[in-house]
């Protein structure tokens, strides 16, 4: 059960995971090569198990709301996907 998984129990997360999103890809804490947040990032960043993140941009990515990117990890340099709010891409808001 989803319950054992997340001691705050299930909930409506959609509003907070992309919140954090925002948040964190407007810092810059982003990948490299004009990546953005990758999931483990926004998983810590909320308490959540990565699973529960990557399924909440699943969904949010259907919405059409955030975006799967190309960049690369800063600690190794391996080409990997992150997130980003489709908003602040191709002439959005500055970062």
């Amino acid at each position: 059960m989803s319950m054992a998984h997340d001691p705050r129990g299930p909930s409506n997360i959609e509003p907070e995971v992309f919140e954090a999103l925002w948040r964190l890809y407007r810092s810059g804490e982003t990948d490299l090569l004009d990546g953005g947040v990758p999931t483990p990032r926004l998983a810590r960043e909320l308490g959540r198990t990565r699973k529960t993140v990557y399924g909440v941009l699943q969904r949010l990515e259907a919405q059409g709301v955030v975006t799967q990117v190309h960049g690369a990890a800063p600690e190794n340099y391996r080409a990997r996907l992150s997130w980003a709010p489709v908003a602040l891409l191709n002439g959005g808001e500055e970062r």
